[in-house]
């Protein structure tokens, strides 16, 4: 499929992750943590609002390529939001428009507008545009996204080209999804950002919950083995006094086997005690054959389960819901338990600002209750916080 092929798709939506915002009378483009769709048809106005319903407030979708060239990427500069040069990606010769016409230009590494002034983000940069279906939502239509972030545009070239190396198609469904990790520019200044990645989207159920890096299963792990060992350790430290021992029943039935043999010659004696030894030997035989019990105290019981109610805070993410009519967001705990399950948890606007300060490894317990298919919690009591650090 070649370019203008591709320029003349049936677009229905873009995608993004960010949105132009007004903030102190200046417009700028905020980052958001989840995915969002824009049209620019008002007829299509059915597709949007289907997407919200399925999608609004999610950070990942599921989505189709239909052909073996999902992403181009050129290099473009802006003028006023207005494109005035773009040159395609392993092409020598671009355009720019001059006195409103476009001309060719030749697109050298050495342009004034593609070297970093001081430091700062060059006027030219790399712009990608992934074009794919969301067969969900409709089947007959193309969805694109443009993307900025140079982080995303590599991710993504990556895994096409991988994917080329190895002969497989491209030709198939995955999950785009965002991923939050922290970068730093060339100031020196560190944020979180949400960069792009995708995957295969019958692999995608086995991630279970996105991490936001390695560093967090090693974090979630740690506390979780922890815990089932403090468990074990409560268990071996049940007193040995509770077990039920019979010496002293075991001694009676001799004494009576004894009494049995000395009276033998006596017949009127001898029926009852050969009836009460028939009987204490069938006692004998049933104790030796039934498996000792070991009792322990209701207070070793609590003991045991005091870890029940007990969650570590794995990540943190935001869901939309309709709430009295209206679309309300809110936050969404991802929590493990002793068994390694990940339960997500709708939080309470009370306990969301407490939360969002607490980091990966937070331990928590939890007073779950089920809501349909949804989960929220009426209380959250720290056991113990590791909060977040600062971000320059």
């Amino acid at each position: 499929m070649n370019q203008v092929t591709k320029m003349n798709l049936p677009i229905v939506c873009r995608i993004q992750h960010g949105e132009q915002q007004v903030k102190d009378g200046k417009t700028k483009v905020v980052e958001l943590k989840y995915i969002i769709a824009k049209i620019r048809d008002s007829k299509m106005q059915y597709i949007l609002n289907r997407f919200d319903e399925k999608f609004r407030g999610m950070d990942s979708i599921p989505i189709r390529f239909f052909d073996e060239d999902p992403l181009s990427v050129k290099r473009v500069r802006y003028n006023t939001g207005v494109a005035v040069c773009y040159c395609l990606e392993n092409q020598v010769y671009g355009k720019q428009k001059i006195s409103k016409v476009w001309q060719q230009i030749e697109c050298k590494e050495d342009c004034q507008y593609r070297i970093s002034d001081n430091g700062f983000k060059p006027l030219c940069n790399c712009e990608g545009t992934l074009r794919f279906m969301i067969p969900e939502i409709s089947t007959d239509r193309v969805w694109i996204m443009k993307i900025t972030g140079q982080t995303s545009i590599k991710r993504l070239k990556e895994y096409i080209n991988l994917q080329k190396q190895l002969g497989n198609s491209l030709i198939g469904d995955y999950t785009l999804f965002l991923r939050e990790e922290s970068q730093t520019n060339q100031q020196g200044k560190t944020f979180n950002n949400y960069i792009l990645d995708i995957i295969k989207k019958e692999d995608f159920s086995s991630y279970n919950q996105i991490p936001n890096n390695q560093n967090n299963q090693v974090n979630q792990a740690k506390p979780v083995s922890q815990a089932v060992q403090k468990q074990e350790d409560v268990k071996k430290e049940v007193p040995k006094n509770n077990t039920i021992q019979k010496p002293v029943e075991q001694k009676q039935v001799t004494n009576v086997t004894k009494s049995v043999a000395t009276n033998a010659t006596k017949v009127t004696e001898n029926k009852t005690v050969t009836n009460k030894t028939t009987k204490s030997k069938k006692k004998e035989d049933v104790k030796k054959d039934a498996p000792k019990v070991i009792e322990q105290p209701k207070d070793v019981a609590k003991t045991e389960n005091k870890y029940e109610n007990h969650y570590l805070l794995v990540d943190t993410s935001t869901t939309i819901l309709n709430k009295a009519g209206k679309a309300t967001e809110y936050l969404v705990g991802n929590f493990v338990n002793e068994s390694d399950e990940i339960t997500a948890v709708l939080i309470p606007p009370q306990f969301k600002d407490e939360l969002l300060t607490c980091d990966t490894g937070t331990e928590v317990i939890l007073d779950l209750v089920k809501a349909g298919d949804k989960t929220f919690t009426n209380s959250i009591t720290y056991v113990q916080k590791c909060i977040k650090k600062s971000v320059a």
